[in-house]
């Protein structure tokens, strides 16, 4: 079921293009003036101006990522050499400038126009022009407004992907099912310590549902029936629904290598998935996060037989952020990766150095299959800076949005065979490089990270189990570091440090790295 809403990975930015020329109305020489002849002519600097302007224009469609970026009709300013800035300029620059959301400035003559198209519009710009390049932001930094050095329209192309994560973060709105807290699940401590702090700082929208009613209207009864709700009409599963959702789950169950659940036991799960994309819909949502801990203490799925965890992966594949544990650092550090990885994210618990030395370290006997633990010691215990991530969230699509699925096994989350999960065997990705990273509870801070997977375990287990081993550089330096910003670091493949970097520095955040 396609949610027919923008989705984080369908943002694009917005850019005009604008060209800043120069005309002489009179013929002279000076210290303004480097030519002869007729070209000291006003037909030819405007002829000038707007051959360069084409040329400018040609330019930059070819070396923008046309992608990840919507190039606005482009614009030529010319003004005469008098200086003085006329405001129908001004108002020809910012024609629609509410939908703009960078200024790409190339200046081919002084001009303190920039200056106070700055000051009046306060639009992000980069400038392109040489030395005027230098002059420009300078001008415009010093005054405290937003402009990007750029030496080549390459790098220009660069800020702007940055730029576009930004965008996605500001248009991200979760849809939050709720049952104890709103603000934090009670067992995640290490989220966002202020939400309102995070739409002031990110612009992200939070939409609050509970989670008892979400649960009701999974049900095929009456609409004004739940008793969440009595009277009014909620959003039920209906005869029509359930035909697409048992249509969805034979497709899944037929595309998998190995499925050791029953259509009866997978159905539960594709149902809340399928109420989910409904909710979606109605209330302008394009990521989600829900409670698990809480959730599961009510008895409410196993009385309903589902877990959300299905609904996690298929979400992700789609483009749709969605979140473990009601986790907003997550959702928002998933937001960010997948922007640059045009892939879906895949988050866990995030352990280093789970077992050293062929000592075993972290691991819970009561949720891993020792078999399988002391498989991964025997292969992984003689290396130095693991770390390991788990969660039954892993995704099919790993290597991009637009690649086919990557084979995988259907399991159960439970031992009695509920609560649709897939396996994925991350050791068919040894030697891949990953990047994670997560926002600070405080909203202040940004780690990222990065490693090279070595391992997988838990493809043939249930529950949680399910994991990724990668390499980095200092284990122990890793674990530092993440113990400023908590315990779900979400990763993509892909090395994107750099542009995570970029983002971090472009948000006033303090970025961690390791």
């Amino acid at each position: 079921m396609e949610v027919q809403i923008k989705k984080t990975i369908d943002v694009k930015l917005n850019v005009r293009p604008v060209t800043l020329g120069m005309y002489h109305e009179y013929v002279f020489e000076g210290p303004c003036r480097f030519v002869t002849g007729d070209k000291l002519k006003k037909e030819f600097d405007l002829k000038a101006n707007a051959e360069a302007h084409k040329m400018i224009v040609e330019g930059v469609k070819a070396a923008l990522p046309v992608d990840e970026v919507n190039i606005m009709a482009p614009i030529l300013i010319q003004y005469d050499e008098s200086f003085f800035i006329k405001e129908s300029d001004l108002a020809d620059m910012a024609k629609d400038v509410e939908n703009v959301d960078l200024y790409l400035i190339s200046a081919l003559a002084v001009g303190d126009i920039l200056l106070e198209f700055a000051q009046k519009y306060k639009k992000p710009m980069i400038v392109m022009g040489g030395c005027l390049n230098t002059i420009a932001t300078a001008a415009l930094l010093s005054r405290g407004y937003e402009i990007y050095p750029c030496e080549t329209l390459a790098d220009a192309a660069e800020t702007m992907k940055v730029l576009r994560a930004r965008k996605a973060l500001a248009e991200t709105k979760v849809l939050s099912l709720v049952r104890l807290n709103s603000n934090n699940a009670p067992a995640i401590m290490d989220s966002f310590i202020s939400l309102d702090e995070v739409t002031r700082k990110f612009g992200t929208r939070f939409r609050y549902y509970n989670v008892h009613e979400f649960v009701d209207q999974m049900r095929n009864v009456p609409s004004d029936t739940n008793p969440t709700i009595p009277g009014r009409r909620g959003l039920n599963i209906t005869d029509e629904d359930e035909v697409a959702i048992k249509k969805m789950a034979d497709e899944f169950i037929a595309g998998a290598v190995e499925c050791d659940m029953t259509r009866e036991n997978v159905l539960p799960s594709m149902r809340a998935h399928y109420l989910v994309q409904k909710l979606l819909k109605e209330l302008d949502c394009n990521a989600f996060t829900s409670p698990c801990f809480d959730v599961c203490a009510t008895r409410r799925f196993n009385e309903e037989k589902f877990t959300f965890c299905l609904n996690h992966t298929l979400n992700n594949e789609n483009g749709v952020i969605s979140s473990c544990e009601y986790d907003m650092c997550s959702v928002l550090s998933m937001v960010a990766l997948s922007c640059f990885a045009k892939a879906p994210p895949y988050l866990g618990n995030c352990i280093p150095n789970p077992f050293k030395s062929g000592v075993l370290q972290a691991f819970s006997r009561l949720m891993f299959n020792p078999d399988s633990v002391q498989k991964a010691m025997d292969e992984l215990g003689h290396m130095d800076n693991l770390v390991f991530t788990f969660h039954a969230v892993p995704n099919r699509k790993l290597k991009g949005f637009d690649k086919s699925h990557d084979p995988y096994a259907i399991r159960p989350f439970t031992g009695s065979g509920w609560g649709a999960t897939v396996r994925y065997d991350f050791k068919a990705d040894i030697g891949q490089e990953i990047t994670m990273c997560r926002f600070g509870p405080d909203c202040k801070k940004l780690f990222v990270g990065k490693g090279k997977i070595v391992g997988g375990i838990g493809y043939t287990d249930i529950n949680c189990s399910e994991g990724v081993f990668f390499q980095v550089e200092n284990s122990k330096d890793f674990f530092e570091k993440i113990s400023l910003v908590g315990n779900h670091n979400p990763l993509v493949y892909g090395d994107h440090v750099d542009q995570m970097v970029a983002l971090g520095k472009i948000l006033g955040l303090e970025v961690i790295t390791a």
